[in-house]
């Protein structure tokens, strides 16, 4: 029961995360200030963070179903 739990959290976290001021400047400093990157990064966190929502969900579903 604590695994759904989990990939619920994490997914929340890694949704998040992209958002945060801090994250923001530290890539922009890693790609040397080029926007795009720190985008594409920020949607790429966003899809794996919705990833482990949904497997998540499922798994949660899949527990209280039997």
């Amino acid at each position: 029961m604590f695994l759904p739990l989990f990939l619920l959290a994490v997914g929340g976290l890694l949704m998040a995360q992209p958002r945060t001021k801090r994250w923001r400047e530290r890539l922009l400093t890693h790609f040397k200030g080029d926007e795009q990157k720190v985008k594409q990064r920020a949607n790429t966190f966003f899809l794996l963070g919705f990833a482990f929502i949904m497997a998540g969900l499922a798994y949660l579903y899949r527990l209280t179903a039997m």
